[in-house]
């Protein structure tokens, strides 16, 4: 595989608490013989963990907090030559993978694997939940206190392709639509259209970085159990696998929202076999350049 050097930067906070099974999920990937298994398979491991400094402040203080946290251990994670992988109680880490990527002066695609959208704003949430607004913030249309507070560039819509999406509010459909955001439904993930979609992308997009977010639910609950929010419908860990074959090696990449609280132990270790599977798919960074 040729040695590669990845830094670990552990998040243990469910948007910005730290007392739910998200939360914990994962100081559990660990224990579980996560960075063992990377170790195993070649690469150079370092580990970071990421607190906010004002713990106990006002919400979006917190998260602005924690997204500045998680782009100073980006940024400097590449300094080093070391690949940031950000293992996250929940999506909105987004926020700060990208701003420590925008520090690193990459202009950026995004590849959002989700069962959900994460496309909602305060005005459309059904449940108020900051975790769905993620993708929205990202774009520079939700969260507005803590986008700007990380300092993150919006990113635009055009730039972002959503895959394995099937449990979307109506806003999101309504928004999802409106803006012509590039979706790929579980049943086209290994479709030939979807294939030369993430062709095209990656070959018109050379002088851009990709920042790889899975939600571990986006993919089938056979293959990943301990999630937060299980969808079923997704596709087969294959299917992922062979789109991976034709990105580049992500400027960083993020596994988010696994809770394994919810499984039993062969459900647990078939969830951990799963996340080795996706990080070790850009292990051989001889083959395509970051």
């Amino acid at each position: 595989m040729g040695d590669r050097a990845v830094e670990v930067i552990v998040v243990p906070y469910d948007v910005e608490r730290d007392d739910t099974g998200a939360a914990r999920a994962p100081a559990a990937l660990l224990e579980r013989g996560f960075l063992a298994g990377l170790a195993e398979s070649g690469w150079k491991v370092h580990e970071t963990e990421i607190a906010p400094r004002r713990a106990g402040a006002a919400k979006a203080d917190v998260v602005a907090d924690l997204g500045l946290g998680i782009a100073r251990a980006v940024a400097i994670a590449h300094s080093r030559k070391r690949f940031p992988l950000v293992l996250a109680g929940g999506c909105l880490c987004a926020v700060g993978v990208v701003t420590g990527l925008q520090r690193m002066g990459r202009e950026l695609e995004i590849v959002w694997i989700d069962a959900h959208g994460d496309f909602n704003t305060p005005e459309s949430t059904p449940s108020g939940y900051w975790d769905g607004m993620a993708l929205a913030a990202v774009c520079g249309r939700s969260l507005r206190e803590v986008y700007k507070s990380v300092e993150l560039r919006p990113i635009h819509f055009r730039s972002v392709v959503h895959l394995a999406g099937r449990a979307f509010d109506p806003p999101e459909v309504e928004d999802f639509r409106r803006l012509n955001l590039k979706l790929v439904p579980p049943e086209l993930v290994a479709s030939p259209e979807t294939h030369r979609l993430l062709t095209r992308e990656a070959g018109e997009k050379t002088q851009r970085g990709l920042y790889l977010h899975v939600d571990v639910d986006g993919l089938d609950p056979g293959d990943a159990p301990a999630v937060n929010y299980p969808a079923p419908g997704g596709p087969a860990l294959a299917a992922v696998l062979g789109c991976f074959e034709l990105l580049p090696v992500p400027a960083a990449m993020t596994l988010s929202a696994l809770n394994f609280e919810r499984v039993g132990e062969e459900e647990a270790r078939r969830t951990v076999a799963t996340c080795l599977r996706l990080v070790n798919a850009f292990g051989d960074g001889a083959k395509r350049p970051a």
